[in-house]
């Protein structure tokens, strides 16, 4: 997942800072960010042996001991995940409807 860090070391101006964001954006791929989230959370449920559904629920509902209660992390994560996940799903199915009716058209 493309990332830009801003410093008061490195503070761009507003126009390179939208080139480093037009770059940024060119470069990612939607496939490689979901399996990069996908594998944290997976580190995350092995770690505290519960899955990523469960967790948030249980997050939500403040069910959660101390430690895991203040895991915004996992949280940021799984809902980035899911919003990863609806976009490639979205666009597999745009490009599937496209061919097919690309190919209804050429019979």
């Amino acid at each position: 997942m493309a990332k830009i860090t801003v410093t008061e070391e490195n503070k761009p101006t507003p126009e390179e800072l939208r080139q480093m964001l037009n770059q940024a954006m060119s470069e990612s791929n939607p496939v490689d960010d979901l399996l990069q989230v996908a594998a944290e959370l997976r580190e995350y449920e092995q770690r505290y042996g519960m899955s990523s559904t469960e967790f948030l629920k249980r997050f939500h509902l403040g069910e959660l001991d101390d430690e895991l209660q203040h895991c915004i992390g996992w949280a940021s994560a799984y809902d980035v995940f899911l919003k990863l996940k609806t976009r490639v799903e979205t666009a597999l199915m745009r490009e599937a409807v496209w061919h097919q009716e690309e190919e209804t058209a050429l019979v």
